[in-house]
C-alpha cells in the first residue's frame, strides 16, 4: 500500500508545472488530444508560390496549426503546368484552387466533376495595361494598335470590343504569352495582365501603367476559389468544412496581418521579392472584400458567369451551374462576419 501512495505522489507532482524562480510557471499550450485521428490530405495551388490569397490562407493555416487543430495533416504543393486539376479529378490531391471561368470551362469541355466551395477574389484579377503615358484612353482607341493576348483571345477581351464598339478587324492581335517586357520595349500597345501581378513588375522597371479594367465594363467575372471534387466532397464533407475553416481563419488573419502575412509567404517563395508579393497581397485583398464573409458566393455570380461565357462561345456546352458550387460550408463557417473558430 505505502508503494502505491508513493506512485501517486509522484504521479500527481509530474502533472504539476513547477514553479520558475520568479513565482509559477506560465502555462503550457495544450497539446492536441490523444483521440484525434490526424487525417492526411493534399492541398496543390493552382502556381507557383506567392502571395495569392487563396495560397496565402493555406500558408498562414499551416504555419499557425489551424490545419492541426482541425485534425487534419496538410501537405501543400503547387502545379508546375495546370496538373493540379487532373490530379483533382482522380482523387491524388483534395483541394486546389481555380477560377471560376476555369471551373465552367473543365466542366463544360471534359465533364470534370470540379466543385468551388468558397469564392476568394469577388472580381477576376485579369485587366488589360497601356503605359502612363499613351495616347490610348479608351477601348475604341484600341483600333489600329497591336493588342497582345497571352494563350487566346479572353471572353473578356472579346466583350469588351462589342460594348465599346471596337472593330476588331482594325486590331492587330498577337500572341505574346507572359512576358510583360513586350510593353515596356514597345512590342506591343495593349498588353493582358494579372492586376496583382505584372503591373508592379514593370513599376519596377520603370514603366508605370494604366488599365482597363473588364469589371469597370460590367463585364461578369469573379478570381480564385477553393476547388474539390464532386466525389471527395460527398464522401467528406466534414473534412471540406474543416479545411475550408482552417483556411479562411489563415486569410482572416492576413487581412488583419498582411505584413506577418508576407513574412510566412517567403517561408514557401524564398526566391521572390517581399515588396512585390506585399502588392499581390494587398491587391488580392482589395479584390476579395465581401459585406457576408470573404468566400461566400451566391447562385446569381455562377449563373451570370456561366451565361456570359455561353455567349462569347468560351464553353463548348451549357453548364448547370447547381453543379459545380456548394455554399453550405461556406456560409455555415461565419457568423457576425467573422470565421467561427476552432
Amino acid at each position: 500500500m505505502r508503494r502505491l501512495l508513493v506512485a501517486i505522489v509522484l504521479l500527481v507532482t509530474a502533472c504539476v508545472p513547477s514553479a520558475g524562480p520568479n513565482g509559477p510557471a506560465s502555462p503550457v499550450a495544450s497539446p492536441i488530444p490523444t483521440h484525434l485521428t490526424m487525417e492526411p490530405v493534399t492541398f496543390m495551388a493552382g502556381f507557383k508560390p506567392q502571395a495569392d490569397l487563396p495560397f496565402v490562407g493555406v500558408y498562414v493555416a499551416q504555419e499557425k496549426g489551424y490545419f492541426r487543430t482541425q485534425g487534419l495533416d496538410v501537405t501543400i504543393q503547387h502545379a508546375v503546368s495546370g496538373e493540379h486539376v487532373q490530379l483533382l479529378a482522380t482523387g491524388r490531391i483534395q483541394f486546389a484552387t481555380g477560377t471560376g471561368g476555369d471551373i465552367l470551362k473543365r466542366v463544360s469541355q471534359a465533364g470534370v466533376p470540379l466543385v468551388s466551395i468558397a469564392v476568394i477574389g469577388q472580381r477576376d484579377d485579369q485587366a488589360f495595361a497601356v503605359k502612363a503615358d499613351s495616347p490610348i484612353q479608351t477601348p475604341k482607341d484600341w483600333e489600329g494598335k497591336i493588342v497582345g493576348y497571352k494563350s487566346t483571345p479572353s471572353a473578356d477581351y472579346l466583350a469588351m470590343l462589342k460594348i465599346a464598339g471596337v472593330d476588331r478587324a482594325k486590331i492587330r492581335e498577337v500572341a505574346v504569352g507572359f512576358d510583360p517586357r513586350v510593353l515596356a520595349t514597345g512590342q506591343v500597345d495593349v498588353y493582358p495582365v494579372f492586376a496583382a501581378n505584372e503591373p508592379d513588375t514593370l513599376a519596377r522597371q520603370g514603366v508605370r501603367v494604366r488599365l482597363f479594367d473588364p469589371n469597370a465594363y460590367g463585364i461578369p467575372s469573379f478570381g480564385l476559389t477553393y476547388v474539390t471534387s464532386r466525389d471527395f466532397l460527398t464522401q467528406h464533407p466534414d473534412l471540406v468544412k474543416r479545411f475550408l475553416r482552417a483556411s479562411l481563419k489563415g486569410i482572416e488573419d492576413a487581412i488583419a496581418d498582411p505584413g506577418g502575412a508576407v513574412n510566412v509567404v517567403m517561408k514557401y517563395a524564398p526566391g521572390e521579392d517581399p515588396a512585390h508579393q506585399r502588392y499581390m497581397l494587398d491587391t488580392e485583398i482589395a479584390a476579395a472584400k465581401n459585406a457576408r464573409g470573404i468566400g461566400t458566393m451566391t447562385r446569381e455570380q455562377w449563373s451570370t458567369l456561366e451565361s456570359f461565357l455561353a455567349e462569347y462561345q468560351a464553353l463548348p456546352k451549357r453548364v448547370d451551374v447547381s453543379t459545380v458550387y456548394d455554399d453550405t460550408f461556406v456560409n455555415d463557417l461565419y457568423r457576425g462576419g467573422k470565421v467561427v473558430w476552432p
